[in-house]
């Protein structure tokens, strides 16, 4: 079995105190996690059970107030080609949804389709529909049973990954004030 570098992905606002006020607080609440990585503003960590380490969070008052955006838990790392990342979220998406539950895809981050002999960036909109290609379940934007996010970063500040989860959209937490989240072209 394959073990991915991070399964959980902690987003919070800038600042090495801010940093250093989400490090110590999930140490507190997630006591199984392992830091792997961190960038600006992004914390990628290794937990046992990435959905309850999310469940931990959510139902701990200790982030209430915290520099926390999201806690987004991760279902399986690969790299950035789109070819790679529609195998995996097909598996994965086969394994979770049943026949007629909706999906909605977001992507956040460059995506990437090798061609002959050149690599190339595609569109959002491009990316979207070739991952959705043979998921016979129904898209539904507004409220869908699934969210299939990926997210795109560097790992070690040098190899570039993307981050799958298929989540019930509440299982991915956003602590953003609403009026400064940003939507991105999803279908």
């Amino acid at each position: 079995m394959r073990k991915d570098p991070f399964n959980l992905i902690v987003t919070h606002y800038p600042g090495y105190d801010n940093y250093i006020v989400v490090r110590e607080k999930l140490r507190k609440v997630i006591e199984d996690a392992k830091i792997i990585d961190t960038s600006q503003s992004v914390i990628l960590l290794l937990a046992v059970d990435p959905y309850e380490a999310v469940e931990k969070i959510k139902n701990t008052q200790e982030f209430s107030s915290s520099p926390i955006l999201r806690v987004i838990p991760v279902d399986a790392v690969t790299d950035v080609f789109v070819d790679r990342i529609k195998e995996a979220v097909h598996d994965i998406f086969k394994m979770k949804a049943h026949a007629g539950e909706s999906f909605r895809i977001k992507i956040d981050g460059r995506v990437y389709k090798r061609g002959q002999g050149e690599v190339v960036r595609l569109h959002r909109s491009e990316a979207i529909e070739f991952i959705a290609q043979g998921l016979d379940n129904p898209v539904n934007l507004e409220k869908p049973d699934w969210l299939i996010y990926i997210k795109t970063l560097r790992l070690y500040r040098a190899t570039e990954l993307a981050s799958i989860t298929v989540s019930r959209p509440e299982q991915i937490l956003s602590f953003a004030p609403k009026e400064q989240v940003v939507e991105d072209e999803e279908l």
